[in-house]
């Protein structure tokens, strides 16, 4: 009796350092590092486009891009598109390039494919790039445990992150500002 009660012991002392082993380093990493840093260089990777074409994020630079991550069954995605729409003039001025990739599998829930979904919630604009973002590129710019619907990142030309925001229609006059700061 009295070697099954040690037995019991070990592994409940086993079972609760693995959790705080998992907890210290899995959970708390992910925790710390929601989502990449202004300043960071913006990761490359490939993704589809709505046309089939597969594109990769260096593409890009030379311009400044927003880098728009969404669910295509998401209220305020479908907010944050009119609300791109509403100042296309003012991205335009600019010159940055949106680039609005569905995130990999629409996180889960099935929803309308992205070009419809642009053209259905973004007045028909053809200003939008749209696309599909792999596994890993939603899992580099949208890190686990709590993955948002609509996060965006504005990139510099020279592939800098330079401005994290969620939310996209609440946040544009704080994109907006920050563009017109830094000269883009």
């Amino acid at each position: 009796m009295k070697i099954k009660i040690k037995y019991i012991l070990y592994a409940v002392v086993l079972v609760i350092a693995l959790a705080l082993i998992l907890n210290f380093f899995v959970l708390n990493h992910a925790k710390q590092s929601k989502y990449l840093s202004v300043g960071e260089t913006a990761p490359n990777y490939t993704f589809q486009l709505a046309n089939g074409s597969t594109e990769s994020l260096n593409s890009y630079q030379g311009k400044p891009i927003i880098l728009w991550f969404v669910a295509t069954w998401c209220s305020s995605c479908a907010q944050g598109n009119a609300a791109v729409a509403d100042n296309l003039a003012f991205f335009k001025e600019h010159n940055v390039k949106i680039l609005e990739l569905e995130q990999y599998d629409d996180l889960g829930t099935a929803g309308m494919p992205i070009s419809q979904f642009i053209s259905e919630y973004g007045n028909n604009n053809t200003y939008v790039t749209g696309g599909i973002a792999s596994y890993n590129m939603t899992l580099a710019y949208n890190t686990p445990p709590e993955l948002q619907l609509d996060i965006y990142y504005l990139i510099s030309p020279t592939g800098k992150i330079l401005y994290v925001g969620e939310g996209i229609a609440n946040g544009i006059g704080n994109l907006e500002n920050i563009i017109s700061k830094d000269g883009l």
